[in-house]
């Protein structure tokens, strides 16, 4: 049975290897070429930064992992050393033509998801398992494990951002006490998925004050 552990910062290509393979509504993100580039932008700021990470783990193989911050600015420091010159070498072609990073990033700053409020809900995750992996009960270990970290750490609240679509994970968050906080309808993902998504965030109370 998989094992689940703190996230290491030795897991880092293990788990933006896993995040890049279903990036795309569980499917690769071939819109994002560079795995590599991937992981700087997406995984290295939590495994830095964050808190509360995880992975469930399997004979040396990542099959799951949660990736959390307590906080809402607890990433920035990270993104304000590394973001300059990770932007200088996409420039220089260091991972092959910059146009499809650009476009995405550029994407992400035009039409963000709804937030809950970050003083009743300070938290936030991202959660993935391996397709081959699902319908074993990782998923739900792993957010049980993240809410118990956040509990302890006295954590005021957490919020989550998925899509409609996600059917699967929506039952989980539910099961797990999350409640639907706002939704809106974005046209973030066409390019991509080929059509606009409806975009939600979930909130969960933890701990009060």
């Amino acid at each position: 049975m998989p094992q689940i552990r703190p996230a290491r910062k030795e897991d880092l290509s293990a788990i933006a290897h896993l995040s890049h393979a279903t990036a795309l509504l569980g499917e690769p993100a071939r819109f994002f070429p560079s795995e590599a580039l991937w992981g700087e932008l997406f995984v290295r700021p939590y495994l830095e930064r964050g808190c509360c990470n995880l992975v469930a783990e399997e004979e040396g193989r990542v099959l799951g992992y949660i990736l959390g911050a307590c906080h809402p600015f607890c990433l920035l420091p990270y993104f304000l050393l590394r973001l300059p010159p990770l932007l200088l070498r996409v420039l220089a072609f260091a991972y092959g033509p910059p146009g499809p990073y650009l476009r995405y990033l550029l994407r992400l700053l035009l039409h963000p998801g709804p937030k809950a409020p970050y003083r009743a809900y300070p938290a936030h995750l991202h959660i993935a398992v391996d397709p081959e992996a699902q319908g074993q009960g990782l998923g739900r270990r792993l957010m049980e494990a993240f809410l118990d970290c956040l509990r302890t750490r006295g954590v005021k609240g957490v919020q989550l951002s998925t899509t409609r679509k996600n059917a699967a994970a929506r039952r989980l968050y539910r099961s797990l006490g999350f409640r639907l906080y706002a939704k809106r309808a974005s046209p973030f993902w066409r390019p991509f998925a080929g059509r606009p998504l409806v975009h939600e965030v979930w909130v969960l109370p933890l701990n009060s004050v």
